[in-house]
């Protein structure tokens, strides 16, 4: 269609083809091999059609232009601009915002306006800062889906301490790569802490065994990430665990039994103010009175120490340099053979310390068997 014609046309044409034409009009504009007059004329008439008081042309020109970089940046930011699904479109697709344009749009925009942006392909880790800062707990979900987000820690961490109570956004942060330990670990314990809520947990868990039900639900959460945790990440993890004050003398005891020897040297380490690399070495050699002061300046009690030593002996007879995790059937190996000692009346040990390595013990070989079962029918299926 001629611009001239058009502009003739569009005054009185009914909705439904004004907008077609719209659309029209901007595809030309971006393909067409117009003329220089033609080109101008476009130009008008497109900035003509941003006045039409029928959301459905505006849109038509959005749905068109949003995706190009070559759509007339006045369009694209006066449509920016235009009511919610207007503008949702370009605020979404279009490659002509700056990261400065796109944050003003955030902290003036509704709901609906932020979720758009949070929706952008590869977007930008300034523009995700300011979503972190200002988004709508629904908008802060849409940006950690979003797959292509550019997202920094510190990002991932303000949206947490933002909308952490909001579970879809939560369950978004953990499905997150790149989510430090230690906000993993939060969130993971938040969700133990919800059970007790859950209609399941106060027909199914007598009143007696709840508070012992949820510590035990929380300890499996941090060994889980021990497990999981790099060799850089565990200072920064056994710290937070300190500042959590979970570092208990039954947890380090679990963590031994369970193989966490990595968890264990570093949760030693920081308690005992002793380097890593000269704990290491000690906990190797097996060097009795220098490990008991040790576990003194750890803040560990007496009537433990014994159940600690045995078991860092029995590592060490597994040839375990504390560097690496144990393996769930060396660690029943472990767990057991402590148990054993421990159980020897002429050691004289405390009664809760054995009363723990027998639920350990229940615990890891349950672990092992369930890994066991695992493997077999992956290997089952393969073979299929």
């Amino acid at each position: 269609m001629i611009i001239r014609e058009f502009l003739n046309w569009v005054d009185s044409a009914p909705d439904a083809p004004r907008a077609a034409a719209a659309g029209a009009l901007a595809r030309a504009w971006l393909y067409s091999d117009l003329s220089e007059e033609d080109r101008r004329g476009a130009a008008a008439a497109l900035t003509f059609l941003l006045d039409d008081p029928c959301p459905q042309v505006r849109e038509a020109l959005a749905r068109n232009l949003a995706e190009h970089s070559q759509a007339p940046r006045h369009v694209i930011l006066s449509l920016s601009e235009d009511v919610e699904p207007v503008a949702e479109i370009v605020l979404k697709s279009s490659p002509v915002f700056t990261e400065v344009e796109l944050v003003d749009a955030l902290a003036q925009g509704s709901d609906r306006i932020q979720c758009a942006i949070a929706g952008r392909k590869g977007l930008e880790p300034v523009v995700a800062a300011a979503l972190a800062e200002v988004g709508c707990a629904r908008a802060c979900q849409v940006m950690l889906e979003n797959r292509s987000a550019n997202i920094l820690k510190s990002s991932l961490i303000r949206i947490a301490e933002r909308h952490e109570a909001v579970m879809p956004v939560s369950e978004a942060l953990l499905n997150r790569t790149g989510l430090p330990l230690t906000l993993r670990h939060k969130l993971l314990s938040r969700f133990a802490e919800r059970l007790e809520s859950h209609p399941m947990f106060a027909e199914k868990v007598p009143d007696h065994l709840k508070e012992e039900f949820l510590a035990d639900a929380a300890d499996k959460v941090t060994l889980h990430l021990a497990l999981e945790a790099s060799d850089s990440e565990m200072p920064d993890f056994v710290e937070h665990l300190r500042g959590e004050a979970l570092l208990t003398t039954k947890f380090l005891l679990r963590a031994v039994c369970c193989g966490r020897l990595r968890l264990f040297a570093a949760a030693l380490s920081l308690l005992g103010n002793v380097p890593a690399d000269r704990l290491r070495h000690l906990l190797i050699s097996v060097r009795l009175p220098a490990l008991k002061a040790v576990l003194r300046k750890a803040g560990l009690p007496l009537r433990s120490h014994q159940a600690f030593l045995l078991a860092i002996e029995i590592a060490r007879s597994a040839e375990a340099d504390f560097t690496r995790d144990m393996s769930l059937e060396q660690a029943r190996t472990l767990t057991e053979a402590l148990l054993s000692e421990i159980q020897d009346g002429s050691l004289g040990a405390d009664e809760d310390i054995a009363a723990f390595l027998r639920r350990f013990a229940v615990d890891v070989a349950r672990l092992e068997a369930r890994a066991f079962v695992k493997g077999r029918l992956q290997k089952l299926l393969k073979a299929a």
